[in-house]
């Protein structure tokens, strides 16, 4: 019976690895405003506290910027740029590849879907 303690922490540290946030990682993406497209990227992170996240406008050289505010709550990710005035609320797959969304800044929305960035490490 002494093998059960340490074989129900496993389970429960099984268990925890397994519940990590589907919306943690690197996501890419790409507006189109008018004729201009702008590749975008977004930088989810879990922490104790919930989810962070930074922002970066590839082609517009603005990278880094923090996110305000950053919920993912059922296959709903939502999050707000104050400093720029934008809002983006999408939708996780089942497959938890593609957030498809839409952003909205100053008034007017733009359909925007991120890809969930695969590692390229060997």
């Amino acid at each position: 019976m002494r093998i059960v303690g340490p074989i129900v922490v496993l389970l429960a540290f099984a268990g925890l690895v397994m519940a990590a946030q589907p919306a943690a990682g690197d996501w890419e993406g790409v507006i189109t405003v008018g004729e201009i497209k702008l590749r975008l990227a977004l930088h989810v992170t879990e922490s104790g506290k919930g989810l962070n996240a930074t922002f970066d406008s590839i082609d517009q050289n603005a990278m880094g910027m923090p996110v305000d505010k950053i919920e993912f709550k059922d296959q709903q990710l939502t999050f707000e740029l104050a400093s720029i005035q934008a809002v983006y609320t999408g939708t996780l797959n089942k497959a938890g590849t593609t957030i498809t969304g839409s952003w909205k800044q100053i008034g007017q929305s733009f359909p925007v879907n991120f890809q969930k960035k695969t590692s390229t490490k060997k």
